[in-house]
């Protein structure tokens, strides 16, 4: 291999090494936006959800109708799988 080859390569990684090195911090969320992003929220607290045509809606009524009304499955071959035997 040629001199120019390896000093090509060792500088084409460093520079790209270089570039994500000081650009990391600017897309690095903060710990808070981290903590917040990971910590379960409540239904209460949440915005209404804009449904077009029906209106806002609270996100606990919706969490509510679909607890009443879950959603229907269809038997299509890929769900309706014949179990041949049980295991352990």
């Amino acid at each position: 291999m040629k001199p120019t080859h390896i000093i090509f390569c060792i500088s084409s990684l460093l520079v790209t090494g270089l570039v994500a090195t000081l650009l990391f911090p600017l897309a690095a969320k903060s710990r808070a936006e981290i903590d917040f992003a990971t910590t379960p929220q409540s239904a209460e607290v949440l915005d209404d959800v804009d449904l077009g045509e029906f209106g806002e809606v609270p996100v606990l009524d919706l969490v509510q109708y679909y607890i009443e009304n879950p959603p229907i499955v269809e038997n299509t071959p890929a769900t309706d799988k014949k179990t041949r035997f049980q295991g352990c």
